[in-house]
């Protein structure tokens, strides 16, 4: 784990330089792939500084959910504190970030920038769209471990790291590689999505089936983090329930699409 990295005398975040090689890589990837309905690339940047803006909004606003507790207490106590203390709090509350903040966030912005399209070519940014979540999550997930974040728990297995001055709980523990299993899941979900892509099925559907692959991913990976930043709520994480949350809101999507869909004679 390498929280810092020295670039030309400068010390560089790895997790914020994984993030934007993540970012550019989708872009590039949505560009490539909706180029032929005759959007320039100017047009996908414009598009992309919402959506990207909408991912870190939503990020830190679920991660302000997982410190309730604080946020009520603050609430109770506002007129005993400085607002130099105030800003303090608030900034602990909201300074980390939540990957499923950051998804509907990112998906909510999306769809409001991408009304003025025609109803299929719509579909398509969607369904794009949907394969840039993963895309972007594989470099977000090597960004965590190289930072140290989103630790894994205990474990005879995995990696033990010193001197990590940003995460000092992680040192001198071998903890489970958590953030790279969840890359390497990622990267599944990206090319089971990709292939489905490449063959026109499921069109304009492909964010329901994501909410319903990697809810399951991030339920079962939950067990094996170490940290509990993201908060505990009768033995689930934030995280889990909002998994369980999308899943079933997935399976009804699709559920209710099939008993509407009309009858073929």
């Amino acid at each position: 784990m390498c929280p810092l990295i020295d670039i030309f005398g400068r010390e560089i975040g790895t997790y914020g330089l994984c993030a934007v090689i993540g970012c550019i890589v989708s872009v590039y990837f949505f560009y490539r792939n909706t180029k032929s309905y005759g959007l320039i690339f100017e047009d996908v940047v414009l598009l992309a500084v919402p959506t990207f803006l909408g991912l870190v909004i939503g990020g830190h606003i679920v991660f302000g959910f997982t410190h309730i507790d604080v946020m009520i207490k603050l609430i109770k106590n506002i007129g005993k504190l400085s607002f130099n203390e105030i800003i303090g709090v608030l900034s602990a509350c909201f300074g980390g970030s939540v990957f499923y903040g950051g998804f509907l966030g990112s998906l909510i912005t999306f769809v409001i920038f991408t009304r003025k399209y025609p109803e299929e070519m719509k579909l398509k940014f969607r369904d794009t769209f949907a394969l840039c979540i993963p895309l972007f999550h594989v470099f977000g997930r090597i960004g965590c471990f190289l930072g140290g974040c989103c630790y894994g728990i205990e474990s005879e297995f995995g990696f033990t790291v010193h001197n990590n001055t940003l995460v000092p709980e992680i040192n001198d523990v071998c903890r489970f590689p958590t953030p790279l299993l969840e890359s390497f899941g990622n990267l599944v979900i990206f090319l089971i999505l990709f292939a489905i892509y490449k063959k026109n099925r499921m069109n304009g559907k492909l964010v329901f089936l994501y909410m319903i692959i990697y809810p399951c991913l991030r339920f079962s990976d939950e067990f094996l983090r170490g940290d509990t930043v993201r908060g505990i709520y009768f033995g689930l994480s934030t995280s889990q329930w909002i998994s369980i949350i999308l899943f079933i809101t997935a399976v009804s999507y699709f559920i209710i699409s099939k008993i509407r869909k009309p009858k073929t004679e």
